[in-house]
């Protein structure tokens, strides 16, 4: 988890973090006596529930020091709980509204997030959502993969319609094929998958979605893409979690293309980072 701040011109303000002995955060501002604001912003890339506090802290932190004429705007790139978009079984927890409300007791100007997971999220939070294609826009090196002669882009399911739909648009992509997948609603887990196509005999292959957690539906995919006879596959996530790691690609996923919303060091020779802002 990381927070920084900035304020409109640009100069970072130190934010120092403890965890007191019985669990409770404390936040710390730096340098502020030397600092003035109009406006101040604030990123937050949040991977845990004590992620979700620091941000409130902080937030509050900059209202009592620099009271509530300056503007405050936060970008969190990965938004939490964005999956968690609808209660999928009885006895589970709305996570998403939980979360919702929670952001809305901050005193902020406005929310930014990157290609949120569902319109449920922005509808929720009243966050600015920056679309996939503008970040995608960003890479010159993956618009070059996405618009060549022999690419074509994979959709991974029928809830990424859309959002592959808006790329394939804006880059004026002609080729691309679509994939179904079938999952437990009680579990989350993919049951199977299909490509709805005979052959990529010679094309690269780009799947693209919002998130990659653990890739089993990328993996089921590029099993099927390299049978059809693609040449290369590339996957292409906003967020990339990889929770079990990148070996899991290997023989299968040959690039990785994902922003910094999730920090890494980027020791794979696959990953291509996108460091969008």
């Amino acid at each position: 988890m990381t927070i920084t701040v900035t304020n409109n011109q640009n100069d970072n303000i130190d934010i120092s973090v403890i965890s007191f002995s019985g669990g409770e955060r404390h936040v710390q501002l730096g340098n502020i006596d030397s600092l003035a604001a109009t406006s101040l912003n604030v990123t937050a890339r949040i991977n845990s529930a004590t992620g979700i506090m620091d941000l409130l802290l902080v937030v509050n932190a900059l209202r009592h020091r620099f009271g509530t004429e300056v503007a405050i705007d936060v970008t969190i790139p990965y938004l939490p709980y964005a999956r968690q978009d609808r209660v999928c079984a009885a006895g589970q927890a709305f996570s998403l509204e939980v979360f919702a409300a929670v952001l809305a007791t901050m005193p902020v100007r406005s929310i930014t997030t990157w290609d949120c997971h569902s319109t449920v999220g922005i509808e929720l939070t009243g966050a600015i959502n920056v679309m996939p294609e503008k970040i995608i826009a960003s890479s010159p090196a993956l618009v070059e993969v996405l618009t060549a002669d022999n690419s074509v882009l994979i959709c991974p399911d029928e809830g990424a319609k859309a959002r592959c739909e808006a790329i394939k648009t804006e880059l004026n992509i002609s080729d691309s094929v679509q994939c179904y997948k079938k999952r437990d609603p009680s579990t989350g887990k993919v049951l199977c998958t299909e490509v709805n196509i005979d052959s990529l005999a010679g094309k690269t292959a780009i799947i693209t979605d919002d998130i990659c957690d653990g890739g089993y539906t990328f993996i089921k995919i590029a099993e099927q893409l390299k049978a059809k006879g693609a040449d290369k596959v590339i996957l292409y996530v906003t967020h990339g979690i990889f929770s079990k790691g990148l070996d899991v690609f290997d023989g299968l996923i040959d690039e990785i293309y994902t922003t910094d919303s999730f920090e890494r060091e980027a020791t794979d020779p696959r990953i291509n980072q996108i460091k969008f802002a």
